[in-house]
């Protein structure tokens, strides 16, 4: 009997992802799924099983690293995927998401001084200047877009700022950071230039320290001695840029539009907004824009919630699903504000296990501060188009799920 393979292109996990997913987290835990031109893979859907694969260390995210394997690393699979020259390969390698064990941990501990409670929380009157600031201009206009007139600069300012980008730099670098997500850019180009610019201002900060995340990581050292390479730092920097810019100022426009489609929630938040920053975690729930996680590979024959698994096999977990899984979230369509979950539940929109997102004090805050502004703060944001109307790209099949543009006028 031939092997069912579900294809994540269907039309329904495009027009209806949350129904695509229950139904295949109520037939199986693990179902294989396929990719154009890919690889086939397990999809883990149920919350629990999630949190597993993330944790496993039987599973790795360097394919490297499985024992006796054949064929070309993540980071080379990258690099082709991507359309990128081999002078990108070092950079890939370096990147501390593709590294298991004592590499991954190594790096992990040289990065963390970069995003301490403390630092990220010193962040807080900065956001809010530049949050009022975009929405003051926006109010001026009258209407325009959610995400290229608020979302995008703010959080792009922001990670320019952490970074240690020069301010009269920031507009050159910020269009090259959304270049990363632009179908019609050349993304060896733009990430060239990121690169090139990275470089200058490692020499700078080596030179010359300042209040920053390059300099943080220049000047970080163990008590080994062990400091970060030059391409372990660049790598941090377009991780920084990738994951902490985009993620959020998609994770914003999505917020506001659960808020709106939850007018009693909204009212609550109006009445009651010292509930705002525990509203941020559901709302990181039913919101997050980036639907699963990068693959892990079995490092050995294994059971995996009950099904066989192959040594090279790969797994990918479905934080879509995990997030909406009625085992963990009751009524999980529903957006609760108020929901109180058991110690160790919660969702998995920054990841679990020991690559939980470094930077998810960072994206709380932004989160918090933005739709403090655009909600809380003031009552006039109104959606000028119907959500039908309402456009979406995948970045890849089965990827980042993104919002092309939100009208709105304050």
């Amino acid at each position: 009997m031939a092997e069912q393979i579900i294809s994540l292109t269907n039309p329904e996990f495009t027009t209806d992802p949350v129904c695509a997913y229950a139904r295949l987290r109520e037939e199986a835990p693990l179902v294989r799924v396929g990719f154009p031109g890919g690889p086939r893979v397990w999809l883990v859907t149920r919350n629990e099983d999630v949190k597993a694969v993330l944790s496993d260390p039987r599973l790795v995210v360097d394919y490297s690293n499985v024992p006796g394997h054949q064929g070309p690393s993540v980071a080379d699979q990258m690099v082709a995927a991507l359309d990128l020259p081999d002078e990108f390969r070092p950079y890939v390698a370096a990147n501390m998401m593709l590294k298991d064990g004592p590499d991954h941990a190594r790096q992990r501990r040289l990065v963390t001084p970069a995003f301490t409670v403390r630092r990220i929380k010193a962040l807080r009157p900065r956001v809010e200047e530049i949050s009022a600031q975009l929405l003051d201009t926006l109010a001026r206009k009258g209407s325009g877009d959610l995400i290229e007139d608020y979302s995008s600069p703010l959080t792009g300012t922001v990670i320019c700022e952490l970074i240690g980008i020069d301010e009269t730099d920031q507009p050159q670098v910020r269009k090259w950071m959304n270049e990363y997500t632009d179908v019609g850019a050349d993304l060896a180009e733009s990430a060239g230039n990121m690169v090139a610019y990275i470089k200058k201002l490692i020499a700078r900060r080596r030179a010359e320290p300042a209040n920053d995340m390059i300099s943080a990581l220049v000047q970080t050292c163990d008590e080994d001695g062990d400091r970060l390479s030059e391409d372990e730092i660049i790598s941090m920097a377009l991780l920084v840029v990738n994951n902490g810019h985009h993620s959020t100022s998609h994770f914003i426009p999505n917020a506001v539009l659960a808020l709106f489609d939850n007018p009693d929630q909204l009212a609550l938040l109006r009445a009651r907004p010292d509930a705002l920053p525990h509203a941020i975690e559901e709302l990181m729930r039913v919101a997050n824009p980036i639907p699963t996680a990068g693959p892990r590979y079995a490092t050995e024959d294994m059971e995996f919630a009950g099904v066989p698994i192959r040594k090279g096999d790969a797994l990918t977990g479905s934080y879509l699903s995990a997030n909406y899984d009625p085992r963990v979230f009751p009524d999980p369509e529903r957006c609760e504000v108020e929901r109180v979950l058991k110690r160790g539940q919660g969702h998995l929109a920054y990841g679990a296990g020991p690559h939980y997102c470094p930077g998810a004090a960072l994206a709380h805050l932004e989160g918090e501060i933005a739709l403090s502004h655009l909600l809380l703060q003031r009552d006039s944001l109104e959606i000028t188009v119907s959500r039908d109307a309402l456009r979406y790209t995948e970045a890849t099949p089965g990827g980042a799920r993104l919002l092309n543009a939100l009208p709105v006028r304050l």
